[in-house]
Parts: structure tokens; C-alpha cells; sequence
């Protein structure tokens, strides 16, 4: 019997990596939950694509409402912080806590997220955070680093196969502001 592993999601691409990695060796359910992406729009193409990756891995799937006042009330007063700063820390906090509440509510046992695929995310920060909210949800949180072995650079090739969407930004309306200011000054 193949352990059962809840990943939580954020994005297709991420995604995609981690279910072809994974599928042969777990039983995997994929839980999109992202209520820090901004605007709406975005959070819907996000979502359906990471539906679309789920499909066509004949994964399970399952999405969280989108709440985007409890990612604004998460960050309350740590808005102004850098990205990979406190405000990510409480953004992955409150996604883990929510993908823990999702194992304990539906008998998952345990959980991880795509997001260590990702060269800008701290593999520390998301571990700590996951811990903890597995610890809160008695679940327990599986510390995977999948940008080890190109992980990265194999999920932007898988992606570009699969056809997929990809972002550039975290989704956050900060770090599309962020993003948005970088691309000034290089026009300038």
C-alpha cells in the first residue's frame, strides 16, 4: 500500500514536477490553496491549470475557497517586508495551516508543499512553517526539497511539454508590485 501524501499547491508548473516525481510511490491528493494571489483572475487561471495537471495524472484534487481577506489579515503590519521575509513567513503559515486542517478534516495523515521546487522560496521557512501546522492539526508534514536534482529546471521543461501556464510572480499582489517596479527600471 502506497503512503498517502497530500501536496499542497500553488501552481501548475510546481506542480506538475512534483506529481510525476512522486505518483509512482505515493497516494497523492493535490489541494490548491492560495489566498494571497491577486487579482482574481490570475487565482483562476492558477487554479484551473493546476486542476488540469491533476487530470491529466488521474490525481485527486481539491481547492480551498478563495479568502484573500485572511492572506490581507495574515500580513497585517508586515506588508512593507521584503519578499522571502516575514510577510512570506505568514503567508506560508497560513497555507500550511489550512493544508493541515485539510489532512486532519478529510484522513490524510500526512502532507508537503510544490513550493520547495522553487529556487526563491527557503526551504527552511517552508519546513517550519509546515512542522507547525501539522503539529496544530496532528498530521504530520514530509520536508521534501524538490529543486535537489534540477528540480527547478526539470519542472520549467515538464511545464513547457505539458503546456502549461506560467507565472511570473509568486501571485501576491506585493510581489507583483515588486515585479512590476523591476521591470521599470530596466526600461529606464
Amino acid at each position: 500500500m502506497k503512503p498517502k501524501l497530500v501536496l499542497h499547491v500553488c501552481c501548475a508548473p510546481d506542480e506538475a514536477y512534483v506529481v510525476h516525481t512522486l505518483n509512482a510511490d505515493h497516494e497523492l491528493a493535490c489541494f490548491f490553496c492560495n489566498p494571497n494571489i491577486s487579482p482574481f483572475e490570475e487565482y483562476a487561471i492558477r487554479l484551473k491549470e493546476a486542476r488540469k495537471v491533476a487530470d491529466h495524472y488521474g490525481v485527486f484534487f481539491a481547492a480551498d475557497d478563495y479568502l484573500p481577506e485572511l492572506w490581507e489579515k495574515s500580513i497585517a503590519g508586515v506588508a512593507g517586508s521584503s519578499e522571502g521575509g516575514e510577510r512570506c513567513r505568514r503567508c506560508f503559515s497560513l497555507r500550511m495551516r489550512r493544508t493541515a486542517a485539510f489532512c486532519q478534516a478529510n484522513g490524510w495523515p500526512s502532507f508537503t508543499t510544490v513550493m520547495s521546487i522553487s529556487p526563491h522560496k527557503s526551504i527552511a521557512l517552508l519546513n517550519e512553517c509546515g512542522i507547525a501546522a501539522a503539529r496544530e492539526s496532528g498530521v504530520r508534514y514530509e520536508p521534501f526539497d524538490f529543486k535537489k536534482k534540477d528540480g527547478f529546471l526539470n519542472s520549467t521543461i515538464l511545464s513547457k511539454q505539458l503546456g502549461l501556464y506560467r507565472q511570473d510572480y509568486c501571485g501576491c499582489r506585493l510581489s507583483r508590485d515588486e515585479r512590476d517596479h523591476r521591470g521599470k527600471n530596466r526600461k529606464i
